[in-house]
Order: C-alpha cells, then structure tokens, then sequence
C-alpha cells in the first residue's frame, strides 16, 4: 500500500475523497477496532468510532481549529481513542473508572504506538531483505515465484513456462523458494553471543 502525506490526507478528508477514506480505513482502522475490543467494545463501535473520529477532523479542518503536530496516525488515533473513552464513561462509568484510575490507557497508547512503530521498522527490514535477495535468483524463478504470489495454479504455471508436467512445475517451485530462503537465511544476522 503506498503512503499517502499528512496534507494530502486532510484534503483527501475536506473533499471527500473515496480513495483517502479507503486508505485511512485500510491503514488505521485495525488499530481503531484493537483498542475498542480491548475496552470492552465491539467491531460495530469500533466503525462508530471511526467514522466519529473522521467527522471530527473534517470538523476542525473546516473551521481552522486543527492542528497537527504529530503524524495523521497519532493524531486520529488520539480523537478516536477519546471518542470511545467518551462512550464508554457513559455506558460503563465503573469500567471507565477501573482504567483511568490505573493509568492503563496512557501506557496502552505509548506502549501500542512504540509496538506498532518496532512492528514497521522489523517489516520494513524483512521487506528490505527479501527484495535485496529476490534479485539474487535466476529470472525464470522470480516469474514463477511471482506467479505463486498472485495466486496462479500450478498448472497454470506449468502451461505458461511450457512445463512438459506438473510434476515439473511442482518441483522448480520448491527449488526456486529453497533458493530465494537460502539466500535470505545467509543474510539474516546472527545472534550475538556473549563473551565469557
């Protein structure tokens, strides 16, 4: 999924663009649902949430009272993640007491956003690697691989390589994953030991 920028987001949010909405929803709205379910809510709050936390920044944006200072993520997250607290003080004031009592939802929100940015950065850096090494095997095994990926048949992959089987195509598919794993494995770093 390509990254969309902050400014282009909001603009996507004033002009009601189908696209930006799809992508917020794509990239946050997993994030959204988590923290509801997790404070005793349901899918059908979280997507209540959602599309409350929208409206608020189309809201600000519309009367120049937004400013951002930290990423469209954090910052959507934070309305969102009031917006239930809001809720859920009115629909289960004992609850709501129980965790804001224990702090639980300042340590929930840093210890997420610092999970969610290892998450990116670990992904990033497997991504990275596969890439580097993807290119390292033969052409005839990054088409098949490709193939793999969007889903072809084995058959498919037989006829389109004039594979005189499917036995055949069954076999240099595994030969061409086992390359492309050994190559990933060779630079994959190794734990460091301690010196006694």
């Amino acid at each position: 999924m390509r990254e969309i920028a902050s400014e282009k987001i909001l603009q996507g949010i004033i002009d009601n663009d189908s696209e930006v909405i799809q992508y917020i929803y794509d990239k946050y709205f997993e994030s959204i649902k988590g923290f509801v379910i997790k404070h005793s809510g349901t899918k059908e709050d979280a997507w209540d949430v959602f599309q409350d936390g929208i409206i608020v920044i189309y809201e600000q944006i519309k009367n120049n009272k937004l400013a951002l200072k930290n990423t469209f993520h954090t910052y959507f997250f934070t309305i969102c993640k009031y917006t239930w607290l809001k809720v859920l003080r009115e629909r289960d004031k004992k609850y709501y007491e129980q965790i804001e009592s224990s702090k639980e939802i300042e340590q929930i929100s840093l210890y997420d956003y610092k999970l969610e940015l290892d998450e990116l950065i670990e992904k990033e850096k497997r991504v990275k690697l596969y890439n580097i090494n993807f290119q390292k095997i033969s052409v005839e095994c990054q088409k098949l691989l490709k193939l793999i990926a969007k889903g072809y048949s084995i058959q498919e992959i037989a006829d389109s390589f004039s594979y005189k089987s499917v036995g055949f195509a069954y076999k240099k598919s595994r030969i061409c994953k086992e390359r492309l794993i050994k190559l990933i494995q060779k630079d994959l770093p190794t734990p460091k030991t301690k010196n006694k």
